[in-house]
This record gives C-alpha cells, sequence and structure tokens, in this order.
C-alpha cells in the first residue's frame, strides 16, 4: 500500500489503495468464512484442503490475478476453518434428561434487574452425554459469579424452542442451543482470574458511584448508568420500549462515542500536563482497555477501541490511516479473538453502521454542506449574525440528515429482520438526542474520573445529577417520537437468513460506491437496496 503524505489531513481512498489494502484482503475473506461456516456448517477437513490448495496456488501464481483469487480462497476457508474449531456447536438439540447437574465455564453473567439471582451464559464443560462444548443460557439464583468461572449447576435443561422470538431469538444468535433455568450452583470447579473479579467489582462499584444523586431519582441514576456502562438491562421498561422505537437505543451502547470523547479528554489532560506523546498515548489507550473490559467488552465497544489504537499507532507512525482501513484492521482483529461475533447481531449492526457513516454518510453530508454561492461572495466583514446561524442550521440539519439516514437504511435489514421493527421517525429524532447526548457523556466521565477518591464525591454527586436531568429530557422527547403514528415499520419475516443476507449486499453496495461523489447515488443506492430486500421478504411471506 502506498505511504501517504504525512501532512494530507483525509486520506482519499483510492482504487489503488482500496485494491491492495491488506486488511480488506484479510477481513472481508475472513468475515465470509466464519458466515459461511455458521450458515453451512462446513467440515473442518475440507475447508483445510481447500485453503492449503489455495495458498499453494497463489504462490505458484503470485504475479497473475490469480494469486488474488488465492488469497481470498484462502481467507474463506482459514475463517471458515477457525470459526468451527474454536466455537460450540449450533445445531439445534433436544435434551434426553431435562433435570441435570452439569459442569459449566461461565462466559457472561449479569444480576437480574428484577428479583434475586443472576442471568448469562456459559459452555458446557462435561465429555460425556454429547452436550460437550454447548452454549447454554442460565438462569440461575444466588450471587452473580465473575466471567470465567468454573461451576457445578443443576437445574432444567431444555432446547430453545423454534422459531424464536424476542430474548429467544437474541440468545440463538449469541450461539445458544439450551437454556438451564432455575438453577443452583452446587460447588467451583476453578474460581475466575483475579482481573475477572476486579472488573466485576469496578463495575458494581461505578454503577453505585453513578446512581448516586443529590435527590431521590431512582430512574435518574439508572439512565446515568446505562449511559456510561453500556447495560440496557437497566433501564425501566417503559424507557427501553420508547428508545427501541424511535431507533435511538443505540445511545445506550458503549460505542465511538464514548472512546472518542474519553481519548480527547484524556489527550488534552496529558497535554497540558506536557507528557511525552507516545508513552502518554499509550497509558490512554491503557485505560481505555479497561474501561471496555469493565463494561463488557461488547463488539461496538471493542470495535470503537481497535479502530482508536490503529489510528493512534498510524499518527505516531506519521501514516495517515483513513477510516475505512482502521474499521477493517478491527474487523479483521475481532474475528481472530473471537469468530464467533459474526453472527452476534450487535457485532454486524455495529460493523454496518459505521461502514455506512464512512462511504456513504460522511460523503454525502461533505457535498451537501459546501458553500453556496452566497456564502461564497459574502465577505467575511459583511457577514451578518442573522446569516451566519442559517447558514451553519443548514450545514447541521443537512448533515445530520444526511449521517442519520446513512446509518438507519444500512442496519434497516438487520433490525428488521432480528427485532421485527425499524423506526422511520429516528433518522429526525437523532439529529436532536445524539448531540444531547453528549452533555450526560461529559458529565458521566467527570463523574467516573473523581470516583478514584471519597473526598470527590460531593461534586461527582452534583455532576451526576445534572447528567440525569438531562437524560429525563432525552427521555421525554423519545417518548414523543415513540407516540407519533406511521414511525415505525414493523415486518414479520419468516426466513432467518433474509438479515444476514441484507446485511451483505448493503455492505458490499457501500465498499463498492465508496469512491461516488454524488449525493444521490451515495444515499439513493441503499435506499433502492432496502426496498428491494423489503419487497423479497414480503414475496417470500
Amino acid at each position: 500500500m502506498a505511504r501517504p503524505d504525512s501532512l494530507e489531513p483525509i486520506s482519499p481512498v483510492t482504487p489503488a489503495r482500496f485494491g491492495h489494502s491488506p486488511a480488506l484482503w484479510l477481513a472481508c475473506p475472513l468475515l465470509l468464512g466464519c458466515a459461511a461456516d455458521v450458515a453451512f456448517l462446513l467440515a473442518p477437513g475440507l475447508t483445510w484442503v481447500v485453503g492449503a490448495i489455495a495458498v499453494a496456488v497463489t504462490l505458484l501464481f503470485w504475479r497473475s490475478r490469480w494469486a488474488l483469487v488465492g488469497i481470498a480462497v484462502s481467507g474463506l476457508a482459514l475463517g471458515a476453518s477457525w470459526h468451527h474449531l474454536s466455537q460450540p456447536p449450533q445445531t439445534p438439540i433436544t435434551p434426553t434428561r431435562h433435570y441435570v447437574e452439569l459442569p459449566l465455564r461461565i462466559e457472561r453473567a449479569s444480576p437480574k434487574t428484577k428479583g434475586e439471582g443472576w442471568i448469562g451464559f456459559g459452555v458446557i464443560l462435561d465429555r460425556d452425554g454429547g452436550l460437550f462444548r454447548r452454549r447454554v443460557v442460565l438462569s440461575a439464583h444466588g450471587e452473580c459469579p465473575a466471567d470465567g468461572a468454573e461451576l457445578v449447576i443443576t437445574g432444567r435443561l431444555d432446547g430453545l424452542p423454534l422459531p424464536a422470538q424476542g430474548y429467544t431469538a437474541w440468545a440463538l444468535s449469541q450461539g445458544a442451543t439450551l437454556r438451564l433455568g432455575g438453577g443452583r450452583v452446587l460447588g467451583v470447579l476453578a474460581p475466575p482470574s483475579r482481573f475477572s473479579l476486579w472488573c466485576q467489582q469496578e463495575e458494581q462499584r461505578l454503577e453505585r458511584w453513578l446512581r448516586a444523586l443529590p435527590w431521590e431519582d431512582h430512574e435518574g441514576g439508572a439512565l446515568l448508568a446505562a449511559t456510561m456502562l453500556g447495560r440496557t438491562a437497566l433501564l425501566p421498561d417503559d424507557v427501553k420500549t420508547a428508545f427501541a422505537r424511535t431507533g435511538t437505543l443505540h445511545l445506550f451502547a458503549i460505542s465511538g462515542l464514548h472512546i472518542a470523547g474519553m481519548a480527547a479528554a484524556l489527550l488534552w489532560l496529558a497535554q497540558r500536563m506536557r507528557l511525552p506523546g507516545i508513552p502518554a498515548g499509550v497509558a490512554i489507550l491503557a485505560l481505555l482497555w479497561l474501561y471496555v473490559q469493565i463494561t463488557g467488552a461488547s463488539p461496538s465497544a471493542m470495535r470503537a477501541w481497535i479502530m482508536a489504537a490503529f489510528i493512534w499507532a498510524g499518527q505516531a507512525g506519521e501514516r495517515t490511516t483513513p477510516p475505512l482501513q482502521s474499521l477493517a484492521l478491527a474487523c479483521a482483529v475481532t474475528l481472530l479473538l473471537n469468530p464467533g461475533a459474526c453472527r452476534d447481531p450487535g457485532f454486524q449492526l455495529s460493523y454496518l453502521a459505521v461502514l455506512a457513516l464512512i462511504a456513504a454518510g460522511g460523503p454525502a453530508a461533505q457535498l451537501c454542506t459546501q458553500p453556496t454561492a452566497e456564502e461564497r461572495l459574502t465577505p467575511a466583514t459583511a457577514q451578518s449574525a442573522g446569516q451566519k446561524l442559517r447558514w451553519r442550521a443548514r450545514q447541521f440539519f443537512l448533515g445530520g440528515i444526511c449521517i442519520s439516514s446513512a446509518a438507519s437504511l444500512a442496519g434497516a435489514p438487520l433490525t428488521l429482520s432480528y427485532f421485527g421493527s425499524a423506526s422511520l421517525g429516528g433518522i429526525a429524532l437523532n439529529l436532536v438526542l445524539v448531540p444531547l447526548s453528549e452533555i450526560p457523556l461529559v458529565l458521566g466521565m467527570a463523574s467516573i474520573s473523581c470516583s478514584v477518591s471519597t473526598g470527590l464525591t460531593w461534586p461527582a454527586v452534583w455532576l451526576n445529577g445534572g447528567a440525569a436531568l438531562c437524560l429525563h429530557a432525552m427521555t421525554w422527547c423519545a417518548e414523543i417520537g415513540a407516540l407519533l403514528p406511521g414511525t415505525n415499520l414493523q415486518v414479520a419475516w419468516k426466513q432467518s437468513w433474509l438479515g444476514p443476507v441484507g446485511g451483505l449486499l448493503m455492505a458490499t453496495l457501500l465498499i463498492a460506491q465508496c469512491e461516488n461523489r454524488q449525493c444521490q447515488r451515495l444515499l439513493g443506492g441503499p435506499l433502492l437496496l432496502v426496498l428491494g430486500w423489503l419487497l423479497l421478504g414480503w414475496a417470500l411471506g
């Protein structure tokens, strides 16, 4: 890949650079290989043979176009093989015994928001009985364990029903095939790591810290804790419904907005303290990584952190890293660490939304907000306050509509398939809620920074109170938007493959037209694709 000019602020994605991008040649085949194994349950022996043949073709015809085909096929085979080896079996199953006693390794666990006990995911460790490595949805009594603990749990074991809806459908998308209800922990086979225990304790401490307000406001504290910890389960049911119906529930996910805001604040502090650039950058990335781990390492949080790491590494090495290149690198690293993430709706929605912002929303916003003839021909000294306000409002509105439309259109096939609904009103509501969400985010970050000392409890409590008031205003906007008629499109597809196929087609279209410089093509293409996808879904019933 050609070395870009280090002084160039934005390095465009040219066809030559895009075609020879190592990250894209790695990420796309890996993603397709993992998806192929999920869909068709490929035999690992076959994929290894195909991969070996592809590597041989690549080496023999290195200077011809067959080498590109060999690289792509070998990447597909690697992705399929790696996914098959590292993920539990995902075929539907009906247990022969319902009341069981199983050794499980806890992958994720969190306390129930209502009642006593905890819920989460675990992997069966018993090699006998034909359930080895199966992923299980857990609902158990007692104290919530830390991730990584190996426990013996007894309870009622059932297969996840098909077709599934709601929470069951989401659990299936995580690779679970069984559920264990009414569980009780009988013993500990292996304790969790000290780091997992520390993350659990810190998350619980931060939740208590963020819930502390100057007045009695349980809902406001829950809103702030959900915002800063990325736990939508903390939201009241009516609030969660309002944000979900308006397509703005993403504001409570740890994403690029959180990571970028924290990174900017920490960088500003490091510059004021005159710290060396590279050591300060490494320390900031380490702090952000700890924050991501404490909040559960969701796909959107990991994607944002990995992108931030690659962008910083490029700047430290005096190399401009294009956003699309950083996104591809983040995707490749995520799949290498956890190939099962390819079937996670959070992973798919996060990467597809950012791809839409980079390839369509951002360029369309730049085209729509170019200075008009009046702006170009009016000298700065002759510009009135009213003109400046009108021009800035135009840029804000048109740019926000382009960005919000691109993200909403890109995610529509996935949200309609997985959740049965997609919000049309969220395109306009995001213009209000996204800028407004920065206020509680900044106040929440300041409150978390105060948590290093109990002597800073008083200012932190008032910071939490200001953030809670802003979140109440956002909730009011979302509830009003949810009441407007015709803002929510609802469907009920029977074919589970429609969503992933629509997302794959959308990603292909966005990458194919990322060089386009016509606003109607950048946003019109995704719109036509969504309409065609809807027609296909209705035709299939």
